[in-house]
């Protein structure tokens, strides 16, 4: 019994701790989880109504997009077709162009063609034509008539005309200015006057001393601008020309140089292209002394054919890097004793004296020189055959009415001109040879 009673108060005892500790703490614990049960509850509860709005919402977006997709849809369809009918504007357009610039290509490679056809037509024209002109111009027959008819054209221009008059004067002195050109004419006609009364020899002898003179003018730059400047003071530039060369050299070449002294020139360069141009008149007044001043021409014009057809050798006599005295005894061997004394002085001064001017250049100008001395003017003819007596006579005059003045015509004969006459006068030529015709006709073909 007091086992049991024991056992009853020792489970009373724990019956009463349990109560008085435990229940409260799991009291507390239930009412905790039932307060966080019943949280949950009212949050399932907010979450399930939230996912109601959600679901709400989401049907609203979905029928949003559809609705925004559709409008898109339509409006990519209306662009589609706007960007497809501007493309096929586009397209038609560039298919007209492209038809157009088809038609434009073919236009013009049709007419290159035509052209081309056209261009190769007529050459083989000319060249055929020019066959016949050169079979029938293998006649001399037909040449001569050739000749003929420039001669009867240039009659029929120039009936009841005059050309111009060309001063014989002037011959030489065209590449300076006025003031130079009245100081040389002013030098030769002082000159005219002084030697009218002295022989070819002193004349020839006047010239050489002159030659002399010039060139040491020309290597003293100094003493030729002294000469050619102090206008107001002419009489102490002739004192002074007279005190450097007065008993040294020949009267006439000592008056030459002071009366040039005397003028008014544009440039020094001037004085002594004036000096070397009265020299030559020196020579050819002595070749008008004895008479040969007819051949003179006639020989100078023949040298400077030679020189023209030698370039080599030109370019050799104008090379003034190299002694004058060599380049003179070049000279002399190719014309000694092949042309008169007065000739081989007029070349041989002008190589000498060459001033920067080709060799060639200066004995043409000799010739004309000479040409204009006589009264002349120098017609250079070339022909494919030699003219007759005739032909030169007819020539002469019709020049002579074409020009103004007596015409010395000086001729030359080239094959490769075919027929016809090429004419030059100066600076002046007359292109009637066949050749150049026949050249013209195929340059002035379409191209």
């Amino acid at each position: 019994m007091d086992i049991f009673i024991g056992q009853l108060i020792g489970f009373a005892v724990v019956a009463w701790l349990i109560w008085k500790f435990v229940v409260p703490v799991l009291k507390k614990a239930v009412a905790t989880r039932q307060e966080t049960v019943g949280q949950q509850i009212v949050d399932s509860e907010a979450a399930a109504a939230s996912a109601k709005d959600a679901e709400i919402a989401h049907e609203k977006a979905v029928d949003k997009a559809e609705a925004e997709g559709a409008e898109l849809r339509s409006n990519a369809y209306a662009d589609a077709e706007n960007i497809k009918a501007d493309l096929r504007v586009q397209a038609d357009r560039e298919a007209r162009r492209i038809v157009e610039n088809g038609d434009n290509q073919g236009e013009l490679v049709r007419s290159t063609l035509v052209r081309k056809h056209r261009t190769a037509l007529g050459l083989s024209a000319v060249d055929q034509a020019g066959e016949l002109v050169r079979g029938h111009l293998a006649d001399p027959a037909a040449k001569e008539k050739s000749v003929d008819r420039v001669i009867t054209e240039l009659e029929a221009m120039t009936a009841g005309t005059s050309g111009p008059h060309t001063r014989a004067e002037l011959i030489g002195l065209h590449s300076l200015r006025a003031t130079s050109r009245d100081a040389a004419q002013a030098v030769a006609q002082v000159f005219e006057a002084d030697a009218a009364g002295q022989d070819a020899a002193s004349l020839v002898a006047a010239s050489e001393d002159l030659t002399e003179v010039i060139a040491l003018l020309d290597k003293n730059p100094v003493l030729r601008k002294k000469l050619t400047e102090d206008d107001e003071f002419p009489q102490g530039k002739t004192a002074l020309v007279q005190s450097i060369f007065g008993g040294k050299v020949s009267q006439v070449a000592v008056d030459i140089i002071a009366t040039a002294s005397r003028q008014r020139w544009s440039s020094t360069p001037d004085f002594g292209t004036a000096l070397r141009r009265q020299n030559s008149l020196v020579v050819l007044a002595a070749a008008e002394r004895d008479g040969s001043i007819e051949s003179v021409e006639d020989e100078l014009f023949r040298v400077s054919r030679l020189l023209d057809a030698n370039p080599q050798l030109a370019s050799l006599l104008s090379d003034h890097t190299h002694d004058a005295g060599k380049r003179i005894a070049l000279l002399d061997r190719l014309i000694g004793g092949k042309v008169g004394a007065h000739t081989r002085t007029l070349v041989a001064h002008s190589v000498r004296l060459l001033h920067g001017q080709p060799a060639e250049l200066a004995v043409a100008n000799l010739a004309e020189l000479a040409a204009a001395r006589r009264g002349e003017s120098v017609a250079h003819v070339v022909s494919a055959a030699p003219l007759t007596d005739s032909q030169i006579q007819r020539l002469r005059g019709v020049l002579g009415n074409i020009y103004g003045r007596t015409i010395s015509v000086q001729t030359e004969v080239n094959p490769e001109i075919l027929g016809g006459l090429r004419i030059a006068v100066g600076d002046e030529v007359i292109e009637a040879d066949i050749a150049t015709r026949l050249a013209t006709a195929a340059q002035t073909l379409p191209r």
